[in-house]
């Protein structure tokens, strides 16, 4: 695991989204959303950063 731990990349990726909603910054948004997600990924089922990185960024694709 790395020195950041998942609970603190859940509440940057809060503040990202917030930034980017209150600034019309769409693409910062999602990249807010994108990295809660795989926060939660990576603390929920144990998987390694990149690896909840890559499922995050595809979900949050087939989402849309």
């Amino acid at each position: 695991m790395s020195d950041k731990s998942p609970p603190l990349e859940e509440l940057k990726g809060m503040a990202k989204e917030a930034w980017g909603t209150l600034s019309d910054d769409e693409t910062l948004s999602d990249e807010g959303e994108i990295q809660q997600l795989a926060a939660r990924l990576e603390k929920e089922q144990g998987l390694g950063e990149e690896e909840a990185q890559r499922q995050a960024e595809k979900i949050f694709r087939d989402r849309r």
